[in-house]
């Protein structure tokens, strides 16, 4: 009868340890699903942080090239006039999806608000020319660059990017063309630069 009662004392322990294997498996299972989700929410955060910071990039990249091609306009074709263009992405990571996405760039006029001697010109030199036609100008331009998307049917989206850079210029020895004054008397014009 003793050794009966012992098998059946084994048995019962046994039994037990068979159940606090169960909840310790499934206690580990619990603990392993946590920190797989927090592992996917932690990877999906930065793919979106990630993403931002190239559209933040694109844009300030965007808008800077607006201030390169006005500088460009004015030295190569003393062309002073606001533009706007577009410069559209190509080899995009999302081919075949139906998006296109681009940056929208705006340039103001690339307006002279400096006007002054050439103190480093010889050519402004008494005796050398009969006028002081080139001198020292500084231009104010301000660049302003969005980002949008278009699908297949032709919506645009704004993806909410914008970037603004303003920049001075410094030219000498320079002449000034008629045509630069012109932005100066456009209070619209001089509303959209900051200094």
């Amino acid at each position: 009868m003793k050794e009966r009662y012992a098998k059946s004392r084994r048995r019962i322990a046994t039994i037990r340890q068979a159940g606090s294997a169960y909840i310790v498996a499934l206690l580990v299972m619990v603990l392993l699903t946590m920190i797989g989700l927090s592992l996917a929410l932690t990877t999906q955060t930065e793919l979106l942080i990630g993403t931002n910071e190239q559209i933040a990039t694109r844009v300030f990249y965007a808008a800077d090239a607006g201030i390169e091609v006005a500088i460009a306009r004015g030295l190569a074709g003393a062309d002073h006039t606001s533009r706007t263009f577009r410069i559209t992405d190509t080899g995009e990571d999302m081919q075949g999806s139906g998006y296109r996405f681009f940056s929208e760039v705006e340039v103001t006029a690339f307006v002279p608000i400096l006007d002054t001697t050439c103190n480093l010109c010889e050519i402004n030199n008494a005796g050398t020319y009969s006028e002081n036609a080139f001198r020292k100008i500084n231009h104010a331009v301000l660049s302003t660059a969005r980002r949008f998307s278009t699908n297949d049917g032709g919506a645009t989206t704004s993806l909410k990017a914008r970037k603004e850079i303003a920049a001075m210029v410094e030219f000498q020895p320079w002449k000034v063309s008629p045509d630069a004054l012109a932005p100066l008397n456009d209070p619209d014009q001089m509303a959209k630069i900051k200094f």
